[in-house]
């Protein structure tokens, strides 16, 4: 499985697999996603007003295009523990695709 995170210092999305980061990239996509929180990197996060790595998607890697009907995914540790499609919380999507501008939309 792999791993994406938006690399803040390197306005890319970092790939990381078996733990170990093995690249960064302006645009990516995952299937089979699940989404995960790290509970005490967030609260760490908003004791000292600072991001980290606390938040990533798991899938599988694979080549597809942003689908038109695709919603927008966000997180933020100063909003809320869970990533969030429009008013809902979600923890999980069929394919997710990794916009170079830092947004993510996933077909759910």
């Amino acid at each position: 499985m792999t791993e994406v995170y938006r690399n803040l210092n390197r306005r890319k999305w970092s790939i990381r697999e078996g733990g170990r980061v093995v690249g960064h990239v302006d645009v990516c996509c995952l299937r089979d996603v699940s989404f995960h929180v790290s509970v005490a990197a967030r609260q760490r996060a908003i004791r000292i007003g600072q991001r980290a790595v606390m938040a990533w998607a798991r899938g599988v890697l694979c080549e597809a295009h942003r689908w038109p009907s695709a919603e927008r995914i966000r997180f933020s540790p100063f909003e809320g523990p869970s990533f969030m499609a429009g008013e809902f919380e979600i923890d999980s999507a069929k394919l997710v695709f990794f916009d170079a501008d830092g947004t993510c939309w996933g077909i759910l």
